[in-house]
């Protein structure tokens, strides 16, 4: 950045249903200017970055982008190559459609499918969903954000997983009752996240804090 005294400035996409307060001041504490954005038409572009929180269902948080063009908000950030961040089904909106409540169509900038989680668990006790709680991710790819973040415990809120076409992108994985799963993805700037750093204390800054320094 030309100005070396100027606060990066994110932009906090507006899905609709997610509490954005706990992603704002994430944001606010790694000494940027975050905003909120409610319409394409209010998106600057001159942005350094945006953040897609994710709580709610997929149709619904899909539904709310269209209606207010921010689909085309998030295309434009990941053509111009700003560093992006998408979590929980802010990170299941990026492939191709989703098996939650019907068929629907995601944005379709990965191949792959939102699945269930199977509640059968090869003759043992019934899994639980939705999986609410900590769990342990495992580092799969040296991926910046993640780096020395491999065992570490991070909070997790979802009864949907992401399957990616292309294995290459899957920067980690979980394992929960017997089933593993992505847990997050990584390419180029883009960085996904099935579990929610804003809600994990210092393990969770230090992932927004790795992607800040990226802008």
């Amino acid at each position: 950045m030309s100005d070396f005294n100027k606060k990066p400035r994110i932009s906090i996409i507006d899905t609709g249903t997610s509490n954005l307060r706990s992603v704002f001041y994430a944001i606010k504490t790694n000494n940027c200017e975050p905003v909120i954005i409610s319409h394409n038409n209010n998106y600057d572009e001159n942005t350094d970055a945006i953040v897609v929180p994710g709580v709610g269902s997929f149709l619904s948080v899909m539904n709310h982008l269209k209606k207010n063009e921010l689909d085309k908000t998030i295309y434009r950030a990941i053509q111009k190559n700003k560093p992006s961040m998408f979590i929980c089904v802010g990170m299941q909106i990026l492939f191709s459609e989703s098996q939650e409540f019907g068929f629907h169509k995601g944005l379709d900038i990965f191949g792959g499918k939102i699945k269930k989680i199977p509640t059968s668990n090869n003759g043992q006790k019934k899994r639980i969903i939705p999986m609410i709680g900590w769990n342990k991710i495992t580092v799969l790819k040296d991926d910046y954000i993640l780096k020395k973040q491999n065992k570490s415990f991070f909070y997790f809120a979802h009864s949907f997983y992401a399957e990616p076409s292309d294995k290459k992108i899957i920067s980690s994985k979980v394992h929960y009752s017997n089933f593993d799963y992505c847990s997050s993805i990584s390419k180029n700037k883009i960085f996904a996240f099935q579990f929610h750093p804003e809600k994990s204390g210092e393990k969770g800054l230090e992932i927004y804090q790795k992607f800040i320094e990226l802008v």
